[in-house]
């Protein structure tokens, strides 16, 4: 960022003075929230009818983003991944804590990564509620965030989960896969560049629209940040089913490179389960209209895993990439 001469900072800023300049204005405000910014801890007011969906992600310099990153992209990125989570759950955002962990209290990295961050909170309309700051030796940024999801007609929860899947149902996914990965090299190589396909491992879509459409609708979700693979197999389990991929029908970022495409993190596409029904049918048709909108890409039967039909030298490749795994 660069400092220009009507707007000097400090090179160094205390904790509180740093929260009061960079974190306690032009955010967007949530009617749920009673106490924000300011206090011990935030009060929410809950809006009748509904329940809280709450996650936390934490994000590390140099493992999930270089640190020498422009500030500003780095907090978009932090954000709309934690987000993703509640997109996953179909709920509707309500405000994140922020926690930082700053080698340096540098005012001109400060005021670039709230200006980035407050872009993506009014594109994704969830407000800071509080967070807290420390120094240690890397920097670490870990965003909780929490939304709303409305109760049934019987009062009932219906949160999506990855647990539901049957035997049966159609599998569907938001986009193309493989972005994020094919632009690592990129990434690594010049962190500041945002073109082509780094703009999608900086800004990734978080499809809360999407989510809260399948409220009612789907059988089983989640996002996918450690690959498509390896995240349908999450399903599978936790839904004690097999779910059979179509190759074919997946699209892919870099056609060129299926498996990394497949098993590349950080994609944040919605995989999901719907019943094969007329309705499920039409609820596609509705998200398809962009050329890499909602689109089947295969069906779950009884069973285990997930298996992928395609050529040989494919599932080859596929064998040895495997997914993301933090440890």
């Amino acid at each position: 960022m660069s400092k220009k001469t009507e707007d000097v900072l400090p090179t160094n800023i205390g904790e509180f003075e740093l929260i009061r300049q960079f974190f306690c204005s032009d955010f967007p405000s949530s009617p749920d929230t009673v106490i924000a910014i300011g206090d011990d801890a935030s009060v929410v007011k809950p809006p009748a009818n509904s329940e809280l969906v709450q996650s936390i992600d934490t994000q590390v310099a140099d493992v999930h983003f270089p640190a020498t990153a422009p500030a500003n992209l780095i907090a978009q990125r932090a954000l709309r991944c934690a987000v993703s989570d509640l997109a996953a759950m179909g709920a509707c955002p309500q405000g994140f804590h922020l926690a930082l962990t700053l080698p340096q209290s540098d005012a001109y990295w400060l005021k670039d990564f709230s200006d980035g961050l407050k872009k993506a909170a009014h594109e994704l309309n969830i407000a800071l509620m509080g967070g807290d700051t420390t120094r240690g030796k890397q920097l670490v940024i870990s965003v909780a965030v929490q939304g709303w999801i409305p109760l049934n007609h019987d009062s009932n929860s219906q949160a999506l989960t990855r647990s539901g899947a049957q035997p049966g149902d159609i599998i569907c996914l938001s986009g193309k896969v493989g972005a994020a990965a094919v632009a690592l090299p990129q990434v690594l190589n010049n962190p500041a560049d945002t073109s082509g396909y780094a703009r999608q491992y900086y800004f990734p879509e978080v499809h809360l629209s999407l989510g809260q459409s399948l409220l009612g609708q789907a059988t089983s979700c989640m996002d996918i940040s450690d690959g498509l693979i390896q995240d349908a197999g999450h399903i599978a389990k936790a839904s004690d089913v097999q779910l059979q991929l179509n190759a074919d029908a997946i699209l892919l970022a870099d056609p060129d490179s299926p498996a990394l495409c497949m098993t590349g993190g950080d994609d944040y596409q919605l995989l999901f389960t719907l019943p094969d029904t007329v309705e499920s049918a039409e609820l596609i048709r509705q998200h398809a209209s962009a050329s890499d909108g909602v689109h089947k890409i295969g069906k779950v039967v009884s069973g285990s895993g997930v298996n992928l039909s395609g050529d040989r030298e494919l599932l080859a490749d596929l064998n040895k990439a495997g997914g993301f795994n933090h440890f």
